[in-house]
């Protein structure tokens, strides 16, 4: 997928308050989120714009003289498609109040914003940061839930805070406009750095990687007789990419997709010796596991453990009678 360039603008032509109206309109159709002005600067008022788009992404360069603005809670209620933005300072300053902490922010900083919660900002000294706005859906479910429980400003001493303000940057440097770039790649990386920038002890890639890895296997076994379930519906299910999913388990000794056959063999096993599942057809139990195939079934179970699944019943059976 390529990045292109929706839109360069500045108030090079206006003047004053029409500058001001301009560069607000342009501001909140790049982001995809409404909020309200605050009051027209006096005298002149300089402003300019760079819009991106990559897939859902927005990213935004923008610059501008002091200024202030607000979104209230009806206005959070009210918003259809949540969005998360995240902000990187370059030059100037500004105070921000979100969801009733107060923030200043400057050159150097990193910030996550997001729609859910009311907002005022000012910014007291001319401004020039750089945006990524994407939808909420987007990020995973950790990543949201990380969000409402650490600062959105990020400490100066985190990893994360170097890892994302770099990110934002070459994005959205003119030379990556023709860079082919997949979004799931980027949002790879927002999902990592957020997760990783969590409050207490240090997160290492390796105990993210076993946190992302625990919730995943949990959830493929709550889903094993789901025959619909597979990769790439696990995938999505987690807001992360195929990619970033095999990812997770390139240590392991089997593919995700490897492993999910392997537990549904080791259920069909479990219930074809047991006198439980006695009263059950072979079939009967292949799909309970998820297995929507017979004969691969059956294919694969003598390949895993030497024997039909007929046979499996079979000798149980004789077990237990001779017991």
């Amino acid at each position: 997928m390529n990045c292109f360039v929706r839109e360069s603008w500045d108030s090079g032509g206006l003047r004053g308050a029409d500058a001001y109206e301009a560069w607000v309109d342009k501001l909140m159709s790049a982001q995809g989120s409404d909020w309200c002005p605050g009051k027209t600067p006096s005298g002149t008022f300089n402003a300019a714009l760079r819009h991106k788009v990559i897939g859902d992404i927005n990213v935004i360069e923008s610059r501008c003289d002091p200024c202030s603005g607000y979104r209230s809670e009806r206005y959070a209620e009210q918003v259809e498609e949540p969005s998360v933005i995240l902000l990187s300072y370059l030059e100037g300053g500004e105070h921000i109040e979100f969801g009733g902490e107060r923030y200043t922010v400057a050159a150097g900083d990193t910030f996550v914003w997001d729609s859910s919660k009311a907002t005022d900002f000012e910014v007291y000294e001319s401004l020039h940061k750089v945006a990524l706005a994407m939808p909420s859906r987007l990020l995973s479910h950790n990543t949201l839930s990380a969000l409402n429980n650490m600062p959105r400003k990020f400490a100066p001493s985190s990893g994360s805070r170097f890892l994302l303000n770099n990110l934002i940057r070459a994005v959205a440097d003119p030379d990556f406009d023709d860079a082919e770039v997949e979004t799931d790649t980027i949002l790879d990386a927002v999902n990592a750095f957020i997760l990783g920038a969590q409050p207490g002890e240090a997160h290492s890639d390796k105990s993210l990687r076993e946190r992302q890895r625990h919730e995943i296997m949990r959830y493929i076994d709550q889903h094993l007789p789901d025959p619909t379930m597979t990769v790439t519906q696990i995938a999505n299910v987690h807001r992360i990419s195929k990619r970033y999913l095999h990812w997770l388990f390139r240590d392991q000794s089997v593919t995700v997709n490897e492993l999910i056959i392997l537990k549904r063999l080791a259920g069909c096993e479990r219930d074809l010796a047991s006198l439980s599942g006695a009263h059950l057809q072979v079939g009967q139990i292949a799909y309970a596991w998820g297995f929507s195939n017979i004969s691969h079934f059956s294919k694969r179970y003598r390949a895993r453990y030497g024997e039909s699944p007929t046979e499996t019943r079979r000798r149980a059976l004789a077990s237990t009678g001779s017991g």
